[in-house]
């Protein structure tokens, strides 16, 4: 950091009168300090600051075709372009000690894996095979990662299902834990992984150290609990989506004692269009936003919902800006670093129809919601992430 003094009040001090020693001595203090870079008000220039060097959405393709892909955005440059990672179907992203995982879905084997990449070049860097179709990855801890698994019977229908704990050393499976039909996203707090168990409206609540479940918490009049998240006051977010006559909501629970504190009602069916991420979590901004994506099946309104964590409020609901070549939303992300909004829509098919098996548009937003600019996406985007550095 340069300092605020200049050469010329400096150069003046040795001729200076020294009537007031203790006032000459803390005025040189002050100036050894600024021309070291200290900051006495506590910040230090030395750290930098954050930029976003990448906004990451990820493309779930064809599940037929299993050609997920990666668009990288430089909100820089607004420039984007199309990265192949040779993958299968992407089901969602997650960062863990500069990594970022890609989670898929392989029709071949009905399982699936999770591939790592380095945050710089995003080059491949491990693999891991998962017995099952994976949803979400978690971190319990540095070594290890948590995988959501989702089980269908011949109609489709949800089963109970498990858990994977998964060794990042050696990248591979070492153990199964049960839990409920249909789990989703998972938070980590007070030593605990709170799994959220969609078709039963429970969480599982397992020991991240034993990787057992201590208990499975009832979750009254929510429906439908998909995404997890744990805020800046340590407090565990549960999106229950809605459904029927049961409204959309946001949980607030305490980690200790696993009770509920707060509810947010939102004012819509939370989803979105593809299945994919419906919610996302801003830490800088202590935000959660969440969206009604799925208008073209009736059940959403085409609505983001952003919820203050801090207040526990809903604090905004914004419009979707419309379109009439697009529809729904597929993947909602928050960049508290330059305050944009990003959402991804569908192109419309035949008959208005959200159409899966071509590129889609990443809007980019305003925190009124007004469009600022699009940018194109590969095939039916459905996950949002955001890469950064120190600068």
């Amino acid at each position: 950091m340069r300092s605020s003094f200049s050469s010329s009040v400096l150069a003046s001090l040795p001729n200076a009168r020294l009537r007031r020693p203790a006032v000459w001595i803390a005025f040189l203090a002050v100036a050894a300090l600024s021309l070291t870079g200290c900051d006495l008000f506590g910040s230090n220039d030395d750290e930098g600051r954050r930029v976003t060097t990448d906004v990451v959405i990820a493309n779930s393709g064809n599940f037929s075709a299993q050609d997920g892909s990666l668009t990288l955005y430089s909100p820089t440059d607004s420039a984007a372009a199309l990265r192949d990672i040779e993958v299968a179907f992407i089901n969602s992203l997650a960062q863990h000690n500069g990594r970022l995982f890609v989670v898929d879905n392989t029709a071949s084997d009905n399982a699936g894996k999770i591939t790592s990449f380095d945050t710089d070049q995003l080059e491949q860097i491990d693999q891991i095979s998962n017995p099952r179709p994976p949803r979400y990855v978690a971190f319990p801890g540095d070594d290890k990662g948590y995988i959501t698994n989702q089980r269908f019977d011949e109609n489709f229908n949800a089963q109970p299902s498990t858990v994977s704990v998964v060794d990042l050393v050696d990248n591979s499976v070492t153990k199964q834990v049960d839990v409920g039909r249909s789990p989703q996203g998972m938070g980590v707090a007070g030593g605990k992984v709170f799994v959220a168990n969609a078709a039963d409206g429970t969480l599982s609540v397992l020991d991240a150290d034993a990787d057992t479940v201590n208990t499975t918490l009832s979750l009254p009049d929510c429906a439908s609990p998909k995404s997890v998240f744990v805020d800046d006051e340590n407090e565990v977010a549960v999106v229950c989506q809605g459904g029927g006559e049961q409204a959309s909501e946001v949980l607030f629970l305490s980690p200790i004692e696993e009770t509920i504190k707060d509810r947010v009602e939102l004012g819509a069916p939370i989803g979105s269009a593809n299945g994919s991420q419906s919610a996302y979590y801003s830490e800088g901004a202590e935000e959660l936003y969440t969206v009604s994506g799925s208008e073209a099946f009736g059940n959403g309104t085409g609505e983001i919902f952003r919820i203050d964590t801090n207040a526990n409020a809903l604090d905004a609901t914004l419009e979707i800006p419309q379109d009439d070549g697009l529809i729904g939303i597929t993947a909602v992300g928050y960049d508290d670093v330059t305050q944009d909004l990003y959402a991804t829509r569908l192109p419309v098919g035949a008959g208005g129809f959200p159409l899966f098996t071509a590129n889609g548009t990443a809007l980019v937003l305003d925190r009124q919601g007004n469009e600022v600019t699009r940018f194109e996406t590969g095939n039916a985007p459905g996950h949002i992430t955001f890469l950064r550095d120190q600068q």
